[in-house]
Order: C-alpha cells, then sequence, then structure tokens
C-alpha cells in the first residue's frame, strides 16, 4: 500500500445508507448507488480528469467506476454510479475508494490506473448490517503524511519526531536580485531564510512527495502566473531558472526575472505587492498545461508593498482550503 497509495489529500468521507426497507417480500432485489462529490476543486485542464475507483490494500483495482464530471455552473466534481449490494460486501473489506487523475483522452482500463491519486478514503462499514453509518466518518480518512516510513521530509527542521504533513507545512522567501548588478531589487524571489549577504539557510518544511508529484513556485503579476521552477527539495536549486542574471545563484528554488522574457511582462518586474505560492503539481501527463498552476496552493502569501531585500518573509498554510469530498453508498431494497 505504501508504495502505491500513498499521496492523499483530505478529507473524502465514507458513508453507508440504507432506505426503503420491506421484510415482507419473499422476492428481494438488493441494488445501490454510490455518489461521489468533491468540493473546494476547481475544474482542472482540459487535458486531465479524475475517476473513481475501489482498490485493495496491494494496489490493485477492484472495481472501476468511471469518470466524474464537473457540471456546467457548478463548482464540484459528482459520479453516481450502479453498485449491487454484492459487489458492495465483495468490496468492504480492507479497501479503499480513490480519486485518480487521469488524462481526458484515456480509456479507463478495468485492471489498471494512472497511479496517480488526489483522494483516498478506507471503506470502514460492517457490511452485514445495512444500517450502519460510521459514527465518527472522519475516523476512517487516511490523511497524507500519515503513512511515510523513515521520518523523510523536505528541510532541516528537526524539532518534531513527527514528518510533516500538509497541515503543519511552512516556509518563508525572500524578495531580493542576487543573480543580478544590483541584489538589492524587487526582481526576484527566492524560498530560503537570508541570514546575510551571500549566506542563507533552508526556507521550507514541506511533505516529501511521492512519484508522480513535484513542487512549484509561483508569483501571480498583475494577475498572470509567472513560475518560478519546479522543486522537489527545499535545498538545491529547482528545475528552471531561465530568467536569472549572470552572478551565482543561491542553491535554493527561486528565480530572478531579469531577461528571456517569454512571459509576456515587462521586465523588470517589481514583485512588491504581488501574490507569491507554492502550488503540489502532477507530472508525467502528455499534453498537461503546466503555464498554470494545478489548483493545490499549499503556500502562499501577498508580497508587502514596503518589502525589504533582507527580510525572510512567513508563507501562510492553506491546508484547509484543499479539497473534500463525500463517497455515499445508499441500497434500495425491493
Amino acid at each position: 500500500m505504501k508504495k502505491l497509495l500513498f499521496f492523499l489529500l483530505p478529507t473524502l468521507l465514507f458513508f453507508f445508507s440504507c432506505s426503503d426497507v420491506k421484510t415482507t417480500e419473499t422476492s428481494v432485489r438488493w441494488s445501490g448507488t454510490f455518489k461521489l462529490q468533491l468540493s473546494n476543486l476547481p475544474a482542472l485542464d482540459d487535458s486531465l480528469v479524475l475517476a473513481a475507483w475501489i482498490m485493495d490494500d496491494a494496489g490493485k483495482v477492484v472495481h472501476k467506476f468511471g469518470k466524474l464530471t464537473y457540471p456546467s455552473g457548478s463548482n464540484s466534481y459528482t459520479g453516481t454510479f450502479l453498485l449491487t449490494i454484492s459487489d458492495f460486501q465483495a468490496n468492504s473489506k480492507n479497501q479503499f475508494v480513490c480519486i485518480s487523475i487521469e488524462s481526458r483522452d484515456a480509456i479507463l482500463n478495468d485492471t489498471t490506473t494512472s497511479n496517480l491519486f488526489l483522494m483516498i478514503s478506507k471503506i470502514r462499514t460492517n457490511s452485514s448490517d445495512l444500517n450502519v453509518v460510521p459514527k465518527n466518518p472522519a475516523s476512517t480518512v487516511i490523511a497524507f503524511g500519515s503513512d511515510f516510513d523513515d521520518q523523510k521530509y523536505l528541510g532541516t527542521d528537526t524539532s518534531s519526531v513527527v514528518p510533516p504533513s500538509f497541515n503543519t507545512a511552512k516556509g518563508v522567501y525572500t524578495v531580493f536580485t542576487p543573480t543580478g548588478a544590483n541584489a538589492n531589487t524587487n526582481s526576484g524571489i527566492w524560498f530560503l531564510n537570508y541570514i546575510s549577504a551571500g549566506v542563507y539557510e533552508t526556507g521550507l518544511r514541506l511533505p516529501e512527495l511521492p512519484t508522480g508529484w513535484t513542487y512549484k513556485g509561483w508569483v501571480k503579476v498583475n494577475g498572470k502566473y509567472l513560475p518560478t521552477g519546479e522543486f522537489k527539495l527545499a535545498a538545491g536549486n529547482d528545475a528552471q531558472n531561465l530568467y536569472v542574471g549572470t552572478k551565482p545563484m543561491p542553491a535554493y528554488p527561486g528565480e530572478d526575472f531579469l531577461q528571456n522574457d517569454t512571459l509576456g511582462v515587462a521586465y523588470p518586474i517589481d514583485l512588491a505587492g504581488q501574490e507569491v505560492m507554492i502550488s503540489v503539481e502532477p507530472n508525467g501527463f502528455n499534453g498537461y498545461n503546466k503555464n498554470k498552476p494545478f489548483p493545490l496552493f499549499l503556500l502562499k502569501a501577498v508580497i508587502p508593498i514596503s518589502v525589504t531585500n533582507t527580510t525572510s518573509i512567513s508563507l501562510q498554510n492553506n491546508y484547509s482550503s484543499f479539497p473534500t469530498g463525500t463517497a455515499v453508498y445508499k441500497v434500495n431494497i425491493y
């Protein structure tokens, strides 16, 4: 389970209900509908869709539901699927409701997913007692960060024996331009803790991401998102640095917006008063538009108008705005 199903976002709650029970019928037909609804998640890039599955703890597909929809005028993903009571009973022992991210043009296979999971909830209900609804549904949720081995995490903060999860992630940024002729300008932003000129420390404490996911820094300048680069580690350069100057870069994620303008924003950029954020991004999808963020912003802030170039400023944790969801199985007994 740990190798395949450990990228989990809160909170997918699982409920079980029963309706229209008639005990006098001599012939009983058992049928049900399985309904999923996700909130706080804007419509994804046109190249991506969400799909629902039941999987076992070894990562094997037990049941394929299909793709979720994002109805016009809605603010949530939904999906309603038929599921017989016998299938539900077979699928309710040590197994999971899973929401995966798939390529829009992909034909869903009965046994294979993208292995990139957005939300997961363990099915915990007594299938022999059809009226049971878990007294505390939240206790059935597996939270991101609860399934890490070896206390791995990004950053150098070892003050806690518990690895960071999304809700404990934190960080700082510094607005300065170390690769330019004058470092004390507002055209660059770096995710580091500024100690003194040329002396920096790690500025981020983030959960380690599994294969298929990456962090990415952004600034939003006059409504346009400008990427600072993808990264997995809080120390070391990120994967971009297309716009930096000629002087040495700090060994941390960040960007100086000084040259090679391909972003449609006039240089030099003044980042004072603009927004900064770190998103959690899927990668590996052909055709996925990486010029705009995936809508999971873990850390964010508004850069002060009077920003000081030698001062590191805290990022705010945005975990409370992450997607939530429900999975409801309703049985009709005729």
